[in-house]
């Protein structure tokens, strides 16, 4: 949307003005950009009204400060010169920072903030490692999938696999990943425990219900409010190390162009 270019007192062109505030104009000219060949003509026609009304309303309030405001505080040459430079300096700062710093953070340097800082990341929901399958009380697989589900030895666990993906209705094998257990509970009937109790006192569970058959192995668990995991805090502490490292960058950044304007003599100071 372009800004607004009226003119103060009667047109001085062939145009119709669209609104008048005070001794300012709203001309047609001043909408350039603002519409789109894509706009339906109702489309257009309330974009129009709604510039036009919030043309209107920004030169009213304009208006009432100008007359209700002292002039020290309708000066505001120094607040625009302090945000301009703020801004400036932002942006340089932005763009050295994009040009300087390393974006690498390694497991090395990730583990090693984890071990100093375990007290920092505390864990907010149970975490659970576990398999399970649900698979019908009548299905054709049901005995061999018993049978391998409680198996540790070596090839049962691909054979389980293939078996679930035959019969099973739905499974889950993966038992070096950490899930959530609000997520994991969705999928299986057990919405009416005590999560940590659960948790603490169940390893191996068969579960009939609604003509299904749920069996699951829990094999590790983490309560709430204890240590969190190294793998779920990964995303956080890079970056805690990245905006540890730009903030060392912005010091030295400073240091350095301050050095620099007192080498160069472009600065003095004239108090002790």
């Amino acid at each position: 949307m372009s800004s607004s270019c009226t003119k103060k007192g009667a047109s001085v062109s062939n145009e119709e003005p669209l609104a008048k505030a005070y001794d300012e104009y709203l001309f047609p000219s001043d909408l350039k950009g603002l519409l789109s060949s894509s706009f339906s003509a109702a489309d257009s026609e309330r974009v129009v009204n709604a510039y036009i009304n919030t043309w209107i309303k920004n030169k009213v309030l304009a208006h009432k400060a100008e007359m209700n405001l002292s002039d020290d505080e309708k000066d505001v040459k120094k607040k625009l010169d302090e945000y301009r430079n703020s801004l400036l300096i932002y942006k340089y700062q932005t763009k050295l920072i994009s040009e300087r710093i390393d974006t690498t953070v390694t497991e090395a340097q990730l583990k090693e903030y984890y071990e100093k800082n375990k007290n920092n990341f505390e864990l907010k929901k149970n975490l659970v490692q576990l398999t399970f399958v649900k698979i019908a009380e009548n299905a054709a697989g049901l005995s061999q999938i018993k049978n391998l589900f409680r198996s540790s030895r070596f090839g049962d666990k691909e054979k389980l696999s293939v078996l679930c993906g035959k019969f099973a209705n739905n499974f889950f094998l993966d038992d070096e990943v950490w899930l959530d257990f609000n997520e994991v509970i969705k999928e299986l009937p057990i919405k009416n425990y005590d999560q940590e109790e659960f948790l603490r006192n169940n390893k191996f569970l068969e579960i009939n219900e609604g003509n299904y058959i749920y069996l699951i192995n829990i094999k590790a668990y983490r309560i709430k409010n204890s240590i969190s995991l190294i793998e779920f805090e990964r995303e956080n502490i890079r970056a805690i190390l990245l905006n540890e490292r730009k903030l060392k960058l912005l010091k030295e950044i400073e240091l350095n162009v301050m050095k620099e304007a007192e080498l160069n003599k472009e600065i003095e100071r004239y108090t002790k």
